[in-house]
Order: structure tokens, then sequence, then C-alpha cells
């Protein structure tokens, strides 16, 4: 079976590392590796990473636990971790989210039934505990480059690519929002990405993830079009006011509300 190369970026992650790790080692798919970049932590984020990967690796299950010299943003530490990956597929689990046991199975049938070199899928949001998500962030059936390019529909916990097929993507020089750059670099490449209608991952809302922050957001959603797709100024601020239409009325739909829990 195909080897999956797995980015985990860490940065004083050390209240959820180990829940985000366990839910790599609940994958039915094997082989898998698993590349941990910390990132200057301040905590015990990194030694906890070396000593997890000492009592797991196994011959299905490699691990490759990297340091930054200093703390440098996640955009670079996930291009370290792209680079030191060997796999045929490259996926990304942030350290505080998780993934559903079946995430890889499910997605590499998928891609392997439709010829499709990307992927991603709905997923679940919780604020206290993954048991009880508090909404569905939901998924096309198809998503192209164009959709992608009207709003971030790509939840990057649950991407995957095939590096062997379009060669490796990394994200680029940006403040915020590269994962989003990079995807889109993906699926311009791939033609689509397949989506996977059942919940195959776990987000973790924190302080930085609630909707108060969007706004903050407007000038890194810019630089985007700006300085990554290279549109003019002209294009690239109507592409601005797409966004937000687009964000506001057509990506809100995709997120449903679940019932209060009891």
């Amino acid at each position: 079976m195909s080897l999956v190369s797995i980015i985990t970026p860490t940065f004083n992650s050390l209240t959820t590392l180990e829940e985000s790790l366990d839910s790599l080692l609940a994958q039915t798919h094997r082989p898998l590796e698993v590349i941990v970049v910390d990132d200057g932590s301040t905590d015990a984020s990194y030694a906890f990473a070396k000593a997890y990967a000492a009592k797991n690796t196994s011959l299905e299950l490699t691990f490759v636990i990297l340091k930054n010299a200093s703390n440098s943003g996640a955009g670079t530490t996930r291009n370290k971790g792209i680079e030191a990956a060997t796999g045929t597929y490259i996926a990304f689990l942030d350290a505080d989210d998780l993934w559903k046991p079946h995430k890889l199975e499910v997605q590499l049938y998928a891609m392997k039934k439709h010829k499709a070199s990307c992927c991603y899928g709905a997923y679940e949001i919780f604020k206290s505990s993954p048991e009880q998500p508090d909404f569905i962030h939901k998924a096309f059936e198809k998503l192209t480059f164009q959709k992608l390019l009207k709003a971030n529909y790509l939840g990057n916990l649950t991407g995957i690519y095939n590096a062997k097929k379009l060669g490796k993507f990394y994200m680029p020089a940006l403040r915020k929002r590269q994962d989003w750059a990079m995807w889109l670099d993906v699926i311009q490449h791939a033609g689509v990405a397949i989506g996977i209608q059942e919940p195959v991952a776990s987000y973790r809302l924190t302080d930085d993830g609630l909707s108060s922050n969007k706004l903050n957001l407007i000038p890194f959603n810019y630089a985007v079009y700006k300085k990554h797709l290279g549109y003019s100024s002209l294009k690239s601020s109507w592409m601005l006011c797409r966004f937000f239409y687009e964000q506001f009325y057509v990506k809100g739909s995709m997120k449903l509300k679940l019932r209060p829990h009891s």
C-alpha cells in the first residue's frame, strides 16, 4: 500500500499533541510517515514528540521529529516537513486537531475510484470535546480551482494530494493564509479535489478561530490574490469583495450548526 506522509507542525502544543498523534496511530491505513516539526516551542512539545516516537515506531509507522532553530511561523514549519516527506501522498494535521480513524482509507479509495490526485472532506468543529462537535463543515462533491478561488473551502486538516504524480507543493511566504494559497496551487494542477461528504477530521476551535477575528484576515486574503497569484490591484480588490460575498452567503451555508448538547 502507498506511504502517506503527514506533516504536523507544533508550537507549545503539549496539552493537545498526544491526542492528535493518537488519532494518527488509530488510522486504518498503513504505512504512515509522521513528520512532527517543532517551531521553537518553549514548553516540552519537542521532548514529548521524541519520546512518543520512540515508543510507537514500527515497520509500518515511521516518525521523523524535526525542530526549527527559532520560531519561524506555520508556513516555514510546514515546508520543513514537506521537504522531508518521502511518501506518495502528503497530508496535514496540526497539533491541536484530530483525524477520524477512517480518514486516509476513505480518501485514498475515493482518489483511486475517481482517478484523482487530490481529495478533501467535511469536518467537525468542536470547542470543548471532539465527542460533542458544535458544527459540521460540509464539503462539495468536487472542488475546482475557480470555486476555491472564491473562498477557502478546503480545511487544511482534511486535504491530501499525490506528491508523486503532481510533485511537492510548498507554502508561500505569506504571514497567514499560506495553506489556502498552497491548495490553490495543488488544485490548479490536479484539476479537481474529490470531496468526502462524511466528516473525516475534527477541528478544535480556539480564540484564533472565532468569527470575530475574520475581519483581521482581510489584508492576508488580499495578499493571496495580489502577491501569490499575481493579480492586479484592481482584480485583487474585486476578488476580495467576491470573497466576502462567498464567505458569508455561500460558505456560511456549508457550516451546519448541531443541536445544543444536553
